[in-house]
């Protein structure tokens, strides 16, 4: 799962650089069919859409970092520092 993680994270990084592109340049995102411009609102509110669905989808499938060891001396069976007997 790692890997398909990393890929997003790449694929979310094009959308979002993509997304930059395609408002500055919105002629570049031209139906070949139509022949439709999209309009930069649009490009930009889809794009942020998309980034925002491909980071959710790598962040849920990046694995959980291992747990910190604990130090010597830490265990639980040793009182806190603020309930020393008097």
């Amino acid at each position: 799962m790692p890997l398909l993680a990393g890929i997003l994270s790449v694929l979310a990084l094009v959308l979002a650089a993509a997304t930059i592109v395609g408002v500055i340049a919105p002629s570049l995102f031209r139906n070949r069919k139509t022949g439709q411009v999209p309009k930069r609102l649009s490009v930009l509110v889809w794009g942020c859409i998309a980034v925002f669905v491909a980071m959710v989808l790598a962040g849920s499938l990046v694995p959980a970092p291992p747990p910190a060891p604990t130090a010597a001396g830490t265990g639980a069976n040793e009182a806190a520092p603020g309930n020393a007997p008097r």
